[in-house]
């Protein structure tokens, strides 16, 4: 893998009707092996405490499924997306981590090396009460060279 494309991820959250966007664009390497695609890309931030920190993250696309693979510091986490299936994941959050139920009702992927767009529909429940609609749209571009 070699980084040759631009990643933009754009996810929106709706909770109690209130919309939360955020968007990311960053640099990413694309490969495709055996029918399935993989992405890795890297986004950095910081703990809120004045820590710089990076989360590697590796997108693994399959027909109707998508698993994303962080590490973040010392800890990782999966979080897997199936069309019509509900998996319980961990999600890291600043306090500690927990365990989530996603139900992904959309995986539309036009991912391919040219480029293109994956696009997951899903909610998230804590304990069987619902949380939250989610999408999230990555947009892959090939760079020039």
């Amino acid at each position: 893998m070699s980084d040759k494309y631009l990643i933009t991820v754009k996810g929106t959250q709706v909770v109690d009707d209130e919309i939360y966007t955020q968007e990311l664009t960053t640099t990413a390497s694309y490969m495709e092996k055996n029918g399935t695609k993989m992405i890795r890309y890297k986004e950095y931030s910081d703990d809120g405490q004045g820590v710089d920190y990076s989360k590697s993250n590796l997108l693994k696309i399959e027909p109707n499924k998508v698993t994303l693979r962080r590490k973040i510091k010392d800890s990782s986490e999966c979080m897997i997306f199936e069309s019509g299936v509900r998996h319980q994941n961990l999600h890291t959050v600043g306090v500690g981590s927990l365990w989530l139920n996603f139900f992904t009702d959309l995986v539309e992927d036009n991912i391919s090396e040219n480029g293109g767009e994956l696009k997951l529909h899903y909610t998230i429940d804590f304990n069987g009460v619902f949380e939250s609609d989610n999408q999230v749209v990555i947009t892959l571009k090939k760079m020039e060279e």
